[in-house]
């Protein structure tokens, strides 16, 4: 679809980058090149997440006591690095 601006005599084509602009429409949509994008916008951020769980985890144990959590957190901490590395980072990834 050519869409003319009246007062330019510029053309300009309407994709799926530029079809509407709001948030809305991103997080909603059907399109799968937009939904492709998306997956390509939120594996780096759960890799680093996980990444910050995995650097959380190895500072506990570089001593031998729990210093920096209680065992509960600690805990807590693994089974978050585990649950975001494989179910929002390595599965969308695959």
């Amino acid at each position: 679809m050519i869409v003319t601006s009246p007062s330019a005599k510029v053309e300009t084509y309407k994709n799926y980058l530029n079809w509407t602009y709001k948030i809305e429409s991103w997080l909603l949509t059907t399109d799968h090149k937009r939904i492709g994008i998306l997956y390509l916008l939120v594996i780096p951020i759960f890799s680093l997440l996980g990444g910050v769980a995995a650097a959380l985890i190895r500072t506990e144990l570089f001593t031998a006591g729990a210093d920096m959590f209680p065992s509960d957190i600690f805990y807590k901490a693994i089974t978050l690095h585990g649950v975001i590395m494989v179910f929002f980072f390595l599965l969308p990834l695959i």
